[in-house]
Order: C-alpha cells, then structure tokens, then sequence
C-alpha cells in the first residue's frame, strides 16, 4: 500500500494522486481511503470520490487499514508520523517512484502548465522598466499582477539588475535598475507552474549574447527528436554552447516542471530520465564577473517534437 500525507503545506504527491487539496488528510492506495480530522469530513465526502474516514487518533485508524508494508513519500512525509508509522509497519521510501510517475504528462496537465506560462509570459511583458526604480519595485509589480488574477506565484521572483544578474538566484533587493535586468518568474495555473526568464535593458554585447542563448534554446528544441533522455539533452547543450562561444553552463540546462517548479525528467549528465511526454524548461545562461543573461522556455516534447508553451 501507499501513504501520503497533507499536512499544513500543500504537497504535490497528495494533490497528484488523490485530485484534491485537504489539509492533514492521509490518503491510502490503492484502497483509494482517505482519513482526515473531523473538522474537515464534510469537505472531504463533498469532494473525495472514495471512502473517507474521520480520525482523532490517526495512528489507530491507520494500524487497522495498513499492511505489513507501506510505501511512503519519504520527502515530505514527517519524522514524527514515521517513527508512529514504523510500529506497526515496514517502511518503505517511493519518493523516486511517485515523481517518475508524475513526470509523464496528461494532456489536462500540459493545457494546465501551457496556461501558466501563457499569463506569466503576459504579465513580464506588460512591466513598464519606466515606472519602477529598484528590483524590488519591479518584484512588487509581478506579486500584484499575480494577485490581481486571483492566482499565486510559482516561486519568489528573480529580479537582478547590473552585476547582480551574475547570481542565478539572486534576491531582489532595492539595487537599483541598470543594465541588463533579469527577471525569472512563473504564476501557478490550478497548482500547476509556469517558469520563464527574460532580460532586459542592453548594451550592444549584452544584446548580441542573449540573441545568442536564444538561438542555443532554438537549436536545443530543434534537436529533442533526436534526443532520449536527460543526459543526452544535458550532453547536447554542451555542445551547442561551446558552438557558440558560450562557458559552460554552472547549472542544469533545465530541470521538470508540472506542479512543482522542479520535477523530473532531471536534464543533467548524472541521470537518463526519459523525456518522451515531459515538459521541462529549457534555460541557457552565462554568468560573468560583470553581469550575467539567461533565456529560459517552457517545453513539452511529445516524442516527435519539442513545443515551446
């Protein structure tokens, strides 16, 4: 059997295989039970499509549903519960197994995912680098663009202006703008997440190296037909980089995306995650001692071709 667990933070594994978002609910697979405070049972019976059962005690209520091994979401899945867990059942750690099943996208994800992107690419483009002074001031702006459309962040926004561009996740502080300015952000489309970056604000060499990453991201996209897994992509990248006079890359070229902003496939040398019918972002960057440029896609690759979202 498998548990997962919704404690006081939404946890994607949860929401994955249960379709619902409850707080410190427990769900059991493939028994499709979920238990959850009393507090919550009317939400739960409104909303679950299984069988619910209210707990106060939820070791208790567990020890009779439980076999003698369950498979747990190691990575979220808290220490406290574990220890109650181990008493009375082998554990066992799937972590690995949930986010390779997720990897594999359902067309409803990819629509999901292709929205998230679709209003994140709106909102960058509507700032006015007229209006704002600082980092800070342009953060505050894609925040209240973002609340304004009753929706919510995918993760903090990377907003770096002038030598603090050479950070790859630098924190926006009230530097002021200058050129180049980078901005790294996604808005979340029912739970699912978008990721672009973009810059702005050039000089002419600045100008020319970005054209340049976005041609490697072109070149990149172009070639996934050809390519297998995240280790041949990683591979690949490489190659097109030097091709353009490019350093080599101090991060991945890219990394999943679905509901969290990082899951499989992994696109790096270390791992042969398929990417057949993933989406993932795509993110070539170069960091110098005086500024650093980074373009980055969202993509989905459904094995014949690769499609910027």
């Amino acid at each position: 059997m498998i548990l997962l667990y919704r404690g006081n933070e939404f946890n994607s594994n949860f929401y994955y295989f249960s379709g619902i978002d409850i707080d410190h609910a427990f769900l059991v697979l493939p028994k499709k039970i979920l238990l959850v405070p009393r507090m919550n049972l009317k939400l739960a019976e409104k909303i679950f499509d299984g069988e619910v059962i209210p707990y106060h005690d939820y070791s208790k209520e567990l020890k009779k549903i439980l076999g003698k091994k369950t498979e747990i979401d190691g990575a979220s899945l808290p220490s406290r519960i574990y220890i109650k867990l181990k008493k009375f059942t082998k554990i066992e750690d799937s972590t690995e197994k949930l986010f390779g099943k997720r990897a594999l996208k359902k067309p409803e994800e990819i629509s999901n995912i292709k929205k998230a992107v679709k209003i994140s690419k709106e909102i960058i483009n509507s700032i006015d680098f007229r209006k704002h002074k600082t980092e800070l001031d342009v953060k505050r702006y894609l925040l209240k663009e973002t609340v304004e459309r009753e929706l919510e962040t995918a993760y903090d926004p990377i907003v770096a202006a002038g030598v603090n561009s050479s950070h790859p996740h630098h924190y926006p502080n009230n530097s002021k703008l200058k050129a180049p300015v980078m901005v790294d952000f996604g808005v979340k489309y029912k739970h699912y997440s978008g990721d672009i970056t973009r810059c702005f604000m050039f000089d002419k060499k600045a100008k020319k190296e970005y054209e340049g990453l976005q041609q490697v991201n072109n070149e990149i996209v172009d070639e996934l037909p050809n390519l297998r897994n995240g280790k041949e992509v990683a591979i690949f990248s490489e190659k097109v980089m030097k091709k353009h006079g490019f350093p080599k890359l101090i991060h991945s070229i890219g990394h999943g995306i679905g509901i969290d902003v990082h899951e499989y496939p992994r696109l790096n040398k270390r791992f042969k995650d398929r990417i057949k019918g993933t989406a993932f972002t795509i993110e070539p960057g170069i960091y110098g001692s005086r500024y650093g440029l980074r373009y980055e896609e969202t993509v989905y690759f459904d094995g014949k071709k690769g499609r910027v979202l």
